[in-house]
């Protein structure tokens, strides 16, 4: 079985993070990019044009920026292929952790919300963070 990835962005947020990616995991990741809006042509034929790269026995992430955007409602076309999961809101330990999920069977509902729920908890507020351990020199 093999796993593919589309990442999709308004403009260029989703090739920097494929360029990230590819810094941490290699450059043999089967993945396509579509930067929306950086040419005349609408996003939906971008996302065609990036769905029909994978075989449909394929499984395939498609990662969006955001919920109510234009990328993510055209994407959403493509959940009634089979093997399809559509998730939005996308950041680096998301991606990382769906780059890193063995390959050798397809996804479960299940599986795909853990690793969400664990990219969430990536998202901090650093300012709060009580660090244990620290040494408060000015008392």
């Amino acid at each position: 079985m093999k796993r593919g990835f589309i990442i999709a962005s308004h403009r260029t947020l989703s090739a920097g993070l494929v360029e990230t990616l590819r810094f941490f995991a290699g450059d043999d990741l089967n993945i396509e990019v579509v930067t929306a809006y950086m040419t005349n042509a609408p996003v939906d034929e971008d996302l065609k044009q990036a769905v029909a790269k994978f075989d449909e026995n394929e499984e395939l992430i498609i990662l969006t920026d955001l919920m109510a955007g234009s990328v993510n409602q055209k994407a959403a076309m493509y959940l009634q292929r089979p093997h399809t999961h559509l998730l939005t809101g996308m950041n680096l330990p998301l991606a990382m952790a769906f780059i890193m999920e063995p390959a050798n069977q397809y996804l479960t509902t299940e599986r795909v919300a853990a690793i969400v729920k664990d990219a969430q908890k990536q998202i901090v507020y650093v300012n709060q963070l009580n660090l244990e351990g620290e040494d408060d020199e000015d008392e």
